[in-house]
C-alpha cells in the first residue's frame, strides 16, 4: 500500500490563529491532519521537533484513506525555520502551503505570553524579555526549561513580512495561500472558503467557527513540567491522542498590559515588517 504523506501544510506563523484553522480543517470529511499538530518534522535547524525520525512521521499519516483529498500538518515554526521549507520541498513535491499573519506587535506580545505558558520564558514583564535579546543570542539568561533558545527572538520570531518574502522566493506563488488573523476573525467562514478551494475540497457550508482560546497559564511549573515530558514521550511511544491531562493545570491569564512607551518601541522596531507586510498582502493586521 502506497503510504501517504502530506500534501499541504500550515506553516505558522505562531499566535496567528494557526490553531483556530487547523481544528476546523480536521472535522472536515475531505481532509485528514496529522493527530500530533506540531511535529515540526521538517524544521531540522530547531530543537522543538516533537517527531524526529521519518517512521514515526510516516505514522501520523497511516489513517489517511482515498476518501482525504488534503492530507496535512501544522507546524506553526515551520516559517522561521530556515531548513522547514527546502526540507518539505524535497520530501512533499508540490506540496501547498497555508501562511498565516497577524500585526508584528500584537504577535509579539503574544508570543511572549505563550512562552511563559510553555516554560520557554521566565520573566514575565515582556519588557524586560525584549531586552534580553541581544543578551541571550550570546547564550546568556536562557532559561532552563527552554527547549529552543531561538523562540526568545522576538523580533526575529515576528518579522512577518522578511519571512513571509523568504517563503514567497522558494514557492510558487501559486501552491501558496496568505491568511490574515484580522480577516478571519471579521469573516471567518468566507476565509474558510478560501481555504477549502485552495486546497481543492468541497465546501462543507459549515457554520460555526469557535475560535481556540491561548489565553491561557498554567497552575504549577513543576506539574507542567511533567506534562511536557509526558507528551514528548507519549509521542516517541508512537502514541497519538493525549488524556486531555493538561487542561487541568491550565487556569485563564490574559496578557500583561504595555505602557505606552514600550509600544511604541515595538511599533518602531517593527516599523519595516509592517510595510512589508503591507506591500506583500494589502495590510498587517
Amino acid at each position: 500500500m502506497t503510504k501517504k504523506m502530506p500534501n499541504f501544510f500550515i506553516v505558522g506563523a505562531p499566535k496567528c490563529g494557526t490553531t483556530s484553522l487547523a481544528r476546523w480543517l480536521a472535522e472536515h470529511p475531505r481532509v485528514y491532519l496529522s493527530p500530533v499538530k506540531e511535529p515540526h518534522y521538517f524544521s531540522t535547524d530547531l530543537a522543538n521537533r516533537s517527531v524526529k525520525t521519518r517512521r514515526q512521521y510516516e505514522r501520523l499519516f497511516r489513517n489517511a484513506t482515498a476518501e482525504h483529498r488534503a492530507v496535512g500538518e501544522a507546524s506553526t515554526w515551520y516559517l522561521y525555520s530556515n531548513d522547514a521549507i527546502p526540507n518539505i520541498e524535497r520530501a512533499c513535491p508540490n506540496a501547498r502551503y497555508i501562511v498565516m499573519t497577524r500585526d508584528p506587535v500584537e504577535m509579539a506580545h503574544s508570543l511572549h505570553h505563550h512562552n511563559l505558558r510553555v516554560l520557554h520564558e521566565d520573566r514575565a514583564s515582556f519588557e524586560e524579555a525584549w531586552a534580553l535579546q541581544e543578551e541571550r543570542a550570546a547564550g546568556r539568561a536562557i532559561p532552563k526549561s527552554c527547549a529552543e533558545p531561538a523562540f526568545l527572538q522576538y523580533k526575529a520570531a515576528c518579522s512577518l513580512g522578511s519571512l513571509l518574502e523568504r517563503l514567497n522566493s522558494r514557492v510558487d506563488r501559486a501552491r501558496l495561500l496568505h491568511i490574515q488573523l484580522s480577516r478571519l476573525e471579521a469573516d471567518p467562514a468566507g476565509e474558510y472558503r478560501r481555504v477549502q478551494e485552495f486546497l481543492g475540497i468541497p465546501d462543507e457550508a459549515r457554520t460555526s467557527f469557535p475560535a481556540a482560546n491561548e489565553a491561557r497559564g498554567h497552575r504549577s511549573v513543576p506539574v507542567q513540567k511533567l506534562l511536557r515530558l509526558g507528551g514528548r514521550a507519549r509521542i516517541a511511544l508512537g502514541i497519538t491522542r493525549g488524556l486531555g491531562l493538561g487542561r487541568l493545570n491550565e487556569r485563564a491569564q490574559g496578557k500583561s498590559m504595555l505602557s505606552d512607551a514600550f509600544r511604541a518601541e515595538l511599533v518602531q522596531a517593527f516599523a519595516d515588517e509592517r510595510r512589508r507586510l503591507a506591500e506583500l498582502t494589502g495590510a498587517f493586521e
